[in-house]
């Protein structure tokens, strides 16, 4: 028999914004989940452990989308992933659909005929973001390269990140769902990755509110002492600004339930 249980995770701004010099004080992400995927008025996060095309398939299903008849199934980049490859997982999931396409370059798709959505990331490293995750995911809709103008500075491409994943949000038709992978992790820099016997897993965690699934896969990587290094890195980069940005832009919440599926 499975076992669900569900814990309200809040983030304490003192402890979460210190060296940003601003505070998070729009909740309007919290509205923005189906109903009956919240807690206490909290977007729900699911987390299951098992990294299999199964364990990908139970987390899209967690979420109970009830239109599965035209899905687009859009994928983060994975060419400097350590190994991590989609065509290892998404075997069941886009069998589960009448119709499910997969997309791997966002400029040259138009989601509006799509029922729904569904943003597939790779949690890992990111140079200068400090972290590849739903929201960075969602933003590449909307600006398909991702990389914004080297001439920014880092806190202006998050704060440019989470503007872009907000109006992707916005303009994509009909629900819109998210899963991490949190799988094969380790610290990338300029291409270079740790050896595939010093990457790790965590599980698979998916939700309807993006910025929340963000939160809850860095939350996960700080309390894990295997990835240190990665917290440590997300950390220096002050990664979770573009968290922040998003949630005062109405993109989600950084305070969630978090649901364990074992």
């Amino acid at each position: 028999m499975k076992i669900k249980r569900t814990f309200i995770v809040i983030l304490l701004p003192f402890l979460l914004l210190t060296g940003c010099g601003k505070q998070s004080g729009n909740d309007d992400g919290i509205t923005r989940t189906e109903e009956s995927h919240t807690y206490e008025g909290y977007p729900v996060v699911y987390v299951t452990p098992d990294v299999s095309p199964q364990g990908l398939l139970s987390a899209y299903e967690l979420l109970e989308v009830p239109n599965r008849q035209n899905v687009a199934i859009k994928l983060s980049d994975t060419e400097t992933d350590a190994g991590f490859v989609w065509a290892d997982l998404i075997d069941d999931l886009s069998q589960a659909f009448e119709k499910a396409t997969i997309i791997e370059t966002p400029a040259e798709s138009d989601f509006s005929e799509y029922d729904s959505t569904i943003i597939l990331s790779h949690f890992r490293s990111h140079d200068i973001v400090g972290f590849n995750g739903a929201v960075k995911q969602t933003a590449a809709i909307s600006t398909p390269s991702c990389e914004p103008d080297n001439s920014l500075t880092a806190q202006e491409k998050m704060e440019l990140l989470s503007k872009s994943g907000k109006q992707a949000a916005d303009n994509l038709n009909g629900q819109i769902l998210y899963i991490n992978v949190m799988d094969r992790l380790s610290i990338e820099s300029s291409g270079i990755t740790l050896p595939k016997s010093n990457t790790y897993d965590i599980g698979i965690l998916s939700s309807y509110d993006p910025v929340a699934l963000d939160q809850a896969c860095i939350d996960l990587v700080n309390m894990l002492k295997e990835a240190d290094a990665l917290a440590v890195h997300i950390e220096a980069c002050n990664g979770i600004y573009t968290l922040i940005q998003a949630e005062r832009l109405g993109l989600g919440s950084r305070t969630y339930a978090l649901t364990i599926d074992n």
